[in-house]
């Protein structure tokens, strides 16, 4: 038979592992769930959103890596810097291994400081 202190204990846990978990930022006019959908932009779905993506990167900036991750989903490609800094590298134009792949995609850079924030949101060809 199960303890009433280990069933408090368990209970306990799961608040607080779920009470910790990153909430995605709901951006006004930006498909979240869309763009996450559309891994490495293959879909052209993300190639659709460039106009809106190009305009919220004030959005992005001071958030931490994790709710970047509940935000746009898991990036396509991760870089290190120096200075412990990191780079989130999301594919806008279809990802070079895509069936419809570009050689050069436009992209979009997330840099994430020392301090685990946002710290700059860059567009380019990559």
């Amino acid at each position: 038979m199960v303890k009433l202190s280990h069933c408090l204990l368990l209970l306990s846990l799961t608040l607080i592992t779920s009470y910790c978990k990153p909430k995605a930022k709901d951006i006004p006019d930006f498909d979240e769930v869309l763009f996450q959908a559309d891994r490495k932009g293959c879909h052209g779905e993300r190639a659709q959103m460039r106009e809106r993506l190009t305009q919220i990167d004030t959005a992005l900036k001071g958030m931490s890596q994790k709710q970047i991750q509940a935000t746009l989903g898991k990036p396509d490609r991760h870089e290190l810097a120096p200075r412990s800094q990191k780079y989130f590298v999301y594919y806008i134009d279809p990802a070079p291994d895509c069936p419809n792949g570009a050689e050069n995609p436009f992209t979009m850079l997330i840099r994430f400081s020392a301090m685990d924030r946002s710290s700059e949101v860059s567009f380019q060809n990559y």
